[in-house]
């Protein structure tokens, strides 16, 4: 995992090794001198377009900085500089193309993903082929996605026998804040067969419409109903539901 900190802190070495301010780094490479302070405190990493400029300043490579001059992690994910490289020259065909050719993991695209623009991730991952990208990775994927492009992404898995298989609530908890409602729902109906955990409802409740809610919660043992639960999903239930729920808690405890 890429440690912002630790890279925060090689830039800031770099730069004193070279006798620069904050503020002459700044101007060699365009940006703010706050925006140096901020990589140097670990707060923020260089944009996917300033990193190569970066290591091309010290004479370094995209991987030297992002493993902060560290040999071992850049054996560990050998290739996030290339990701860099590529989506930075405009290029997101050739990651694509890597993954596809099992030269790259998927697991270095996720590491890279939070500092890459939605539209260029979606230029990568709508030529990665299906049997890649699994359900898990859409769903650590889903904050730096456009909505629409995960839509598209979970149906491709869907109208995957293997991947229609390997739908479950986790990934349905991951992906619930980031795609369309419609979506979800077509989700938890593949999952939502027989008893349904109370707290699964309670975790999607926020994302959900009120007549679904509703529904899930007539499928829920009447063991799992009780007073904090309904608390809790009162903001989330038509007042109908909420009425015929408490009443059936009253006849439960007489």
């Amino acid at each position: 995992m890429l440690d912002l900190r630790r890279i925060g802190a090689y830039i800031s070495r770099l730069r004193k090794d070279q006798d620069w301010t904050q503020l002459e780094l700044a101007d060699q490479l365009n940006v703010s001198h706050q925006a140096v302070s901020k990589w140097e405190r670990g707060d923020s990493l260089p944009d996917i377009g300033t990193l190569p400029q970066v290591a091309g300043l010290f004479g370094l490579t995209v991987d030297d900085i992002l493993n902060a001059g560290d040999n071992a992690d850049h054996r560990e994910h050998p290739h996030m500089g290339r990701i860099v490289e590529e989506i930075a020259g405009n290029r997101p065909g050739q990651v694509a193309e890597m993954v596809n050719a099992g030269k790259l993991e998927m697991e270095e695209l996720v590491e890279v993903a939070p500092f890459v623009k939605a539209s260029a991730l979606h230029k990568v991952t709508e030529n990665i082929d299906s049997s890649v990208l699994t359900l898990d990775v859409i769903m650590r994927l889903a904050p730096f996605l456009g909505r629409d492009t995960l839509d598209e992404l979970v149906r491709q898995v869907e109208e995957d026998t293997l991947g229609w298989q390997s739908i479950n609530w986790h990934c349905i908890q991951g992906l619930a804040p980031f795609i369309n409602r419609e979506t979800l729902d077509r989700l938890v109906d593949r999952v939502a067969d027989g008893s349904i955990d109370a707290h699964r409802i309670m975790s999607l409740a926020p994302f959900l419409d009120r007549d679904r809610i509703g529904k899930l919660l007539g499928e829920v043992e009447a063991d799992q109903l009780n007073p904090d639960l309904l608390a809790s999903l009162a903001p989330f239930l038509d007042q109908g539901t909420l009425s015929r729920m408490v009443t059936g808690l009253l006849n439960k405890g007489k």
